[in-house]
Parts: C-alpha cells; sequence; structure tokens
C-alpha cells in the first residue's frame, strides 16, 4: 500500500461520525463530486473525494484503469490509493460501520470491485450507473465477510452510455451473492439523479431500513 491518491476532503460538521468516499467516473478530478455532496447535505460527515491515478485514454482527465481490453488492464495503484485512504479513515477513529463508498459510472464499477473485495463489511455502496465488467473474477476474488455490505445500485433508464441493462446484471451478481441490496431505476439518462438524493441520504442514514423500506414498496 504505498501510493497515495491526490485526495480533497469536505467536512459538514465539526465532529463528523460518517466517512464517505466520493468517487468520479472517466475523466473527472478531486473536484467534480463536491457539488453532490453539498447536495446531499449529509450531516455529521467527512467527504474524502479521491483522484484517479491514470490518464484517460482521451489524454483529458482520469482513469481509475489504465489500459484497454487489447493489451490488458492497470490498476495497482487504484487499488493501493484506495486501501491507503480507507486505512487513513479506519486511523482517524470511523467504525467500518460507519464508511461509505458513492461512485458514478466507472466510480461506480470501482465502488463495487474494491468494496467487495474488502475483508470486512463497511457501511454500505451507491454505485450509480455502473457496471460489473470482469464479473468471473470478482465473484472468485470477492470475500465472505463483504456479503453483509448493504448496497444501493441506481442506474438511469435512458443511459446511452451504460444502458440499464449492465445495472440489471449487476443486481443480479449482487443479490445472488446474498448483499442486502436494492435496485432504483430512475428516468434519466446518463447522470447522478437530483431527485433521488433523499433515498441516498435516506441509505447513509440507516442502509438496512432504507433497503427494507424501498423494497417493500416495489411489491406494493
Amino acid at each position: 500500500m504505498s501510493f497515495r491518491l491526490v485526495t480533497q476532503t469536505l467536512s459538514t460538521s465539526e465532529k463528523p461520525n460518517k466517512a464517505i468516499i466520493g468517487i468520479h467516473g472517466w475523466t473527472g478530478d478531486e473536484y467534480v463530486f463536491e457539488p453532490v455532496a453539498k447536495l446531499l447535505k449529509i450531516k455529521d460527515a467527512q467527504w474524502h473525494f479521491p483522484r484517479a491515478p491514470y490518464k484517460a485514454d482521451s489524454q483529458k482527465g482520469n482513469s481509475w484503469f489504465g489500459g484497454n481490453d487489447k493489451d490488458g488492464w492497470e490498476f495497482d495503484k487504484t487499488f493501493d490509493g484506495m486501501n491507503n485512504l480507507l486505512s487513513k479513515i479506519q486511523t482517524s477513529g470511523y467504525k467500518n460501520s460507519n464508511i461509505f463508498l458513492i461512485g458514478f459510472s466507472q466510480g461506480a464499477c470501482l465502488a463495487i470491485d474494491f468494496a467487495l473485495r474488502l475483508p470486512f463489511p463497511i457501511g454500505g455502496i451507491i454505485p450509480i450507473a455502473g457496471f460489473i465488467k470482469f464479473k468471473t473474477q470478482l465473484l472468485n476474488d470477492a470475500t465472505l465477510e463483504s456479503i453483509n455490505t448493504p448496497i444501493l445500485l441506481m442506474h438511469g433508464n435512458k443511459d446511452e452510455i451504460i444502458p440499464i441493462k449492465a445495472g440489471r446484471t449487476a443486481s443480479e451478481i449482487l443479490l445472488g451473492r446474498g448483499h442486502p441490496i436494492h435496485f432504483e431505476k430512475y428516468d434519466a439518462p446518463h447522470k447522478i439523479p437530483l431527485n433521488k438524493m433523499k433515498m441516498m441520504g435516506e441509505f447513509i442514514e440507516n442502509p438496512l431500513k432504507t433497503i427494507k423500506m424501498y423494497n417493500k414498496n416495489l411489491i406494493n
């Protein structure tokens, strides 16, 4: 765990008791997630906004995964950096149950890939408009302990960049592992749903209660 990610922070109180890692999408940086954090208005939270360590193929912006399907993929810096950041948060006194990951697009992919490989559950993850690329590898690497990590999976039904089918597949895989999960479909393209901020806030406040409530609403 030698690599450290460039990271910005934002606290919503003088004594935060929740740590939230906001993971940007492809070509993003450590500043793009801050407006989302301010809109969410989570009380007593310390936000961490890391910057992806690889350059995007477009050479404009950053990527959590380097390389391509033909030449192979690099992700050691990403996982080293995320582990370092998580360790720093834990050392600061945050319980694992009060640590959350929110990721958009490629950041959603990382949130799933990273959280499922942890040897312990965390408070929860909110992957938005993402997918699981290497399904077999992830299932082989995923830990038994991580099954207890709650997941609020979100995807727009008008997403033309990552079709909602990818979200459904991810939901089936995660549900099949036994995660507490709610799959929320929203009426929008490839964007973070501003009209779902209340749901995200409720999830961070009480993940299991929120999952149960919204899954019950689906049945009714």
